[in-house]
């Protein structure tokens, strides 16, 4: 008969051993090792001219002067296995990109090994850019460029884009036109989308978990008097008392003094200057998207 003392051993011996062989054979991914900031623009991967870095690091400088808003450009020789919504979401957060006031960043990060690209958006701007939005710069803006070769051209062309966005001269249907024209249920989903991210990460930054149930009450008034389903007062009710109690709980610890969804954003907004200086301590919640070229 084999000692209790001397099975529990043998079964962590043969554990260990199958963890070490585990180990050799798929080595786990290593971190990605993010580099120390360099101004706007932080080329690692060296995919950008000096004279290309200079010009979109100026612009940058003077956005946020006239704005506050901040937007960073990272790119990487490679993620090391790891996902690049992880990876920005670090380098956002590590940075600390945006006012910690406002949360009013937004960070490009660009993966040369494995061709990807990410926007991420923080809390102060997800209403002016929700996740279609940054997908759809990525898609239109910067992946045809990138296809090309030309880093510095899809770089600037998102920056505008997402600038537009931000001061509204952009709109949704800039993603829901085809060639076939105008397609209105797609625009309709869009319009639902971004007013259900936008109430988000209101709810996020009113640090008050009861607007929640105020909304699904009212949601759920609706389909009673629409469709008779009474039962959706209360259940509408309690999931957005839970929602709100969540994305409060994640959301961003102080609220901006400006609008929601621009990030306090608008002309003479107090930046500090078009000089680097260092960003200002926002954060991210990870609101943004991912794409290849």
């Amino acid at each position: 008969m084999v000692h209790p003392r001397c099975a529990v051993s043998r079964i962590a011996l043969t554990l260990l051993a199958a963890g070490l062989a585990w180990g050799s054979v798929f080595p786990m991914a290593q971190a990605v090792a993010i580099p120390p900031n360099d101004g706007f623009v932080t080329d690692a991967a060296g995919l950008l001219t000096p004279e290309q870095k200079q010009a979109i690091e100026a612009d940058l400088g003077a956005y946020r002067q006239a704005t506050s808003n901040e937007i960073a450009i990272v790119t990487l020789p490679g993620l090391e296995g790891q996902p690049i919504e992880d990876v920005g979401l670090e380098i956002g957060r590590k940075w600390g990109v945006g006012s910690k006031a406002k949360n009013n960043g937004i960070l490009i990060v660009i993966a040369k090994e494995e061709r990807y690209a990410r926007i991420d958006v923080g809390y102060g701007l997800e209403g002016a850019v929700p996740d279609i939005v940054a997908k759809g710069i990525i898609e239109r803006d910067m992946v045809p460029r990138f296809r090309d070769g030309d880093y510095g051209g899809g770089i600037t062309a998102a920056i505008d884009a997402l600038k537009k966005h931000i001061g509204g001269e952009y709109t949704a249907d800039r993603y829901t036109q085809s060639a076939g024209g105008f397609d209105v249920g797609a625009f309709f989903i869009f319009l639902l989308f971004a007013a259900f991210q936008g109430l988000l990460a209101f709810m996020a930054r009113s640090r008050s978990w009861w607007l929640g149930g105020v909304v699904g009450s009212i949601g759920g008034v609706v389909l009673a008097l629409l469709f008779g389903w009474w039962l959706s007062i209360p259940a509408l009710v309690a999931l957005g008392l839970l929602l709100d109690f969540f994305v409060s709980r994640r959301g961003p610890s102080r609220r901006g003094r400006g609008g929601w969804w621009i990030g306090g954003g608008g002309l003479g907004g107090g930046g500090r200057g078009g000089g680097f200086g260092g960003f200002s301590g926002g954060s991210f919640g990870g609101g943004g998207a991912s794409g290849r070229w």
